[in-house]
């Protein structure tokens, strides 16, 4: 594509706020069978859905307020015209008890989607990427090839760092930090169906 234009900025983008409001995880092919995974244009996610299924479903967890960040690091191979990006979503579980101990256990060995929505309503997606080489010149792999199977992008557990703290005012809890390496910047979720719906009670989001 050519570059035929640039970007104007806003007011609404320079009064755009940092932060990120809820944490969306996900193991690959969850059910057993491929997930299926519809792109659209350059960057954009269109659904999500287990294999013969219409929706896929997500463990919410709430963290820390104005804990979570996403971070992204890339680099570009010269003369091989290929682009990594590192992304990592570190997030804070407040309080150390079994529960929040068990659900960072089950992280572990898995190969993970991640969807965090930010407090300007977009919801990025890390663990899903289009590409696994990166290069344009006819060495990306067909997304039919590998997207809904499970592909080496998937975002996995980096590290678990927190305790329980000395002092009454100390913090108690457990800093999660979930890695991925990527060929593409992270994509955007834009429902095709129905929005994303949690159930409060149990924790759980339903995406189409």
């Amino acid at each position: 594509m050519a570059i035929a234009s640039g970007l104007t900025t806003a007011c609404t983008n320079l009064q755009s706020s940092g932060g990120i409001q809820t944490v969306f995880i996900r193991e690959w092919n969850s059910t057993g069978s491929p997930d299926q995974i519809a792109t659209l244009g350059t960057g954009t996610i269109t659904s999500i859905a287990d294999s013969g299924g219409s929706t896929s479903t997500w463990g919410v967890f709430e963290t820390k307020l104005e804990s979570p960040v996403l971070a992204i690091s890339g680099t570009t191979e010269m003369g091989y015209n290929v682009n990594t990006y590192e992304c990592s979503l570190t997030f804070m579980l407040p309080q150390m008890d079994l529960a929040r101990r068990n659900s960072i256990t089950d992280f572990q060995g898995k190969c993970l989607q991640v969807m965090m929505l930010d407090t300007n309503g977009t919801y990025f997606v890390i663990g899903i990427s289009g590409t696994l080489t990166g290069g344009d010149g006819g060495l990306d792999l067909a997304a039919a090839s590998h997207i809904g199977t499970r592909p080496q992008t998937f975002a996995r557990l980096a590290s678990v760092e927190g305790g329980t703290g000395a002092a009454f005012s100390d913090e108690n809890g457990l800093t999660v930090t979930l890695t991925c390496t990527q060929y593409e910047l992270p994509r955007t979720y834009v429902a095709a169906g129905a929005a994303v719906s949690i159930n409060a009670a149990g924790l759980v989001a339903t995406v189409s």
